[in-house]
């Protein structure tokens, strides 16, 4: 879902109020980015923006 949104354009301090409406998941901004950070160094990323690009290149999203 993170990815989801990061690829919408959503910004990081706005996605758990998303993940809130849309999921009914409540989270912090601090949890995203620790989240974000491990999967961008999974994937090789080095911004929020270019993992969104590797995500959908890879078609996760």
């Amino acid at each position: 879902m993170i990815l989801k949104y990061l690829s919408q354009g959503l910004k990081i301090g706005d996605i758990p109020k998303q993940l809130e409406d849309d999921e009914s998941i409540i989270t912090s901004k601090s949890s995203i980015e620790k989240r974000l950070t491990i999967i961008k160094k999974l994937c090789g990323a080095k911004t929020p923006f270019h993992l969104a690009v590797i995500a959908k290149e890879r078609k996760l999203i």
